[in-house]
């Protein structure tokens, strides 16, 4: 064979073969429900709330039993997630929605110091995206097209109407949405995912899914809301079992196009939600746990978390050691082959999730203003301002129903000192809302109180 011959045929050769460094890259889905409560899905054991696409991953996947949230409420749970670093550490410890501190409003969000998932993914070559909830503040200098995502279709603010001709608070990359020109609001999102899914199944993508569902205002559709009247003796309960049928069948939506197009075997899909329960706005249900939304309670911070990657994370496994919502960025960006990122408090959960017996967290920290709370092993102390702190043993009391602090005081010291020493990496809040959330949370500590906010 002529030289002529040879030498191009070499360079068809290796230009097929490859090298490790074009495999192809997953895409990444992180799903995430708003103020649900930790019993309002099939997946844990409800038997009148169906949640079966949301169950289906953890059946192709992993259910994370010990799965925890970086903060209690929306907008703090979402910059922990989306940075892979707690929060406080740049001063995004409390809620957005009110300026009590009559702080700069240029202030108010997602610190522009701070990287995020998106941004890294985005540099990779992947098409990023987010839909649904943003919350993390409303200056140009924050919106979502700012911050990594190429796309963005929802709301900048932490709630919305979600019927017809109500959502009116929408947009698409900045332009507003007539509300006339939107089905119901979780459709939409679950409709825009799709179209998002469809449009870049050639690229490495990732989707940043953030519904509302089911937080407040309570708006259910019609004919989900008849159904649900039959299984429940309150409005309120009927409306939220109607509202989580929505999610599940939007997440549904989602899972059938990666199927519909052959992706998704190479996709890693993380479902998981913003905090507990926010009893009784929405008529939540945390058991077995105590407490709510706002409180460092199992009922205010322990979340469902499934994942499912084929052929990555094996098929109906459990994992059971705690795990937080700051883990989600390096796992993302280790499944993505990104290793160019520092200083993060999330871990890669992709290693432990392959069989090493080591922990992911020896400890875990949580703060917001007056009270936080550290876990070590099964270990829970809960700190207050002005209050003695609780000591829960989590492997025989989940629902921390027994104050066992008295009887461990050199525990309650070892704990509170680590507390302590955590602090010292964080900076002074950037803002504060409203007082009146202090004893708003401290009433949800209160057990006897909580069971008054029930709905069935």
């Amino acid at each position: 064979m002529s030289k002529r011959l040879i030498i191009p045929l070499l360079l068809i050769l290796l230009a097929c073969s490859g090298n490790e460094n074009d495999e192809i890259k997953p895409n990444i889905i992180v799903i995430f429900a708003d103020d649900a409560g930790y019993a309002d899905f099939s997946l844990n054991g409800n038997t009148l709330i169906s949640t079966p696409n949301i169950d289906g991953i953890a059946a192709k996947g992993v259910k994370f039993t010990n799965a925890y949230v970086s903060g209690p409420v929306c907008s703090p749970s979402r910059a922990g997630l989306l940075t892979g670093r707690y929060q406080q550490r740049f001063g995004h410890e409390y809620n957005i929605g009110g300026n009590f501190d009559n702080n700069d409003p240029d202030s108010i969000g997602l610190a522009v110091s701070e990287k995020t998932i998106a941004d890294y993914l985005k540099t990779a070559g992947y098409k990023t995206s987010l839909i649904g909830k943003w919350h993390l503040g409303e200056r140009p200098q924050f919106h979502p097209n700012q911050r990594g995502f190429e796309e963005f279709f929802g709301m900048l603010k932490g709630s919305s109407a979600y019927h017809i001709g109500k959502a009116k608070n929408i947009e698409r990359n900045g332009v507003p949405i007539e509300p006339m020109d939107l089905p119901y609001l979780t459709d939409a999102f679950g409709d825009e995912a799709v179209d998002f899914i469809q449009r870049n199944q050639e690229n490495p993508f990732f989707l940043f899914l953030s519904f509302n569902a089911p937080h407040t205002p309570m708006h259910a559709r019609a004919d989900y809301l008849e159904e649900a009247r039959n299984n429940f003796e309150t409005e309120q309960r009927a409306i939220n079992a109607a509202m989580t049928r929505s999610l599940d069948e939007n997440v549904g939506k989602v899972m059938n196009q990666l199927r519909a197009l052959g992706l998704e075997e190479n996709t890693l899909v993380i479902f998981t939600n913003d905090n507990g329960g926010a009893m009784p706005y929405n008529a939540s249900n945390n058991d077995p746990f105590s407490g709510t939304k706002g409180t460092f309670l199992e009922g205010g911070i322990h979340v469902p978390f499934v994942a499912q990657w084929p052929g990555k994370i094996t098929e109906g496994s459990e994992y059971t050691k705690p795990i937080i919502t700051l883990d989600i960025l390096p796992t993302a960006l280790a499944a993505a082959k990104v290793d160019d990122v520092k200083n993060l408090d999330g871990e890669n959960l992709l290693p432990y999730l392959a069989g090493s017996n080591a922990t992911p967290h020896q400890e875990l920290f949580w703060r917001l203003g007056h009270h936080g709370a550290v876990r070590r092993g099964d270990w829970k102390l809960i700190w207050f301002d002005d209050a003695p702190p609780r000591l829960h043993d989590l492997s025989k009391d989940i629902s921390e129903k027994v104050d066992v602090s008295a009887q461990n005081p050199e525990l309650v010291k070892d704990l509170l000192n680590s507390f302590h020493q955590w602090e010292e990496g964080l900076i002074k809040p950037l803002w504060r809302t409203d007082p009146i959330w202090k004893a708003h949370s401290r009433d949800r500590y209160n057990q006897t109180f909580v069971e008054t906010l029930r709905r069935n």
